[in-house]
């Protein structure tokens, strides 16, 4: 028969204040030992005087010096009007940056190409609207940027070309 085991006394929880410390050291960790920092854009269409199609190839597409991010957007369909969006939700819009990457500011821009008609013109068509946005990644590993929004005005003076 084997003699019973001593076991050690378990140690207290940490405080709050140690593993918040400790948090911030596995941050620390992670962002020299090469992982990237990761973030997002979001669009949102504030729209009342489109429609978009919801038949038709729309697409964003976030640029970075980094990489290119392309997505469709979504929403509900309009109750009176076949084949188009009553309300068109955000877009989240995810992106990566490199492990290495110094904190600061870059310039990146949002291409949303929509099929669109103007309500009281009656007319349709296909905009690009280009929008610049600024991507802050901060020392810690965030990467804050403001929201965007594609509206009205953007769409009337969009380019008539995809």
């Amino acid at each position: 028969m084997l003699p019973a085991m001593r076991t050690a006394p378990r140690p207290p929880a940490p405080s709050p204040a140690r593993r918040r410390w400790a948090w911030r050291l596995t941050l620390a960790a992670c962002l020299l030992g090469g992982v990237a920092a990761a973030g997002s854009v979001t669009v949102s269409f504030p729209l009342r005087g489109h429609l978009i199609s919801s038949d038709a190839p729309n697409r964003v597409t976030l640029t970075t010096p980094w990489q290119e991010v392309s997505a469709a957007p979504q929403g509900r369909p309009h109750p009176l009007r076949r084949g188009y969006h009553a309300h068109l939700t955000p877009l989240r819009l995810p992106l990566r940056v490199p492990a290495g990457t110094p904190a600061g500011r870059y310039a990146a821009q949002v291409r949303a190409l929509l099929f669109s008609c103007a309500e009281g013109a009656g007319t349709c068509s296909a905009r690009t609207v280009t929008l610049p946005v600024t991507l802050d990644v901060r020392a810690d590993g965030r990467v804050l940027s403001a929201p965007l929004s594609v509206t009205d005005a953007h769409l009337r003076g969009g380019d008539l070309r995809p």
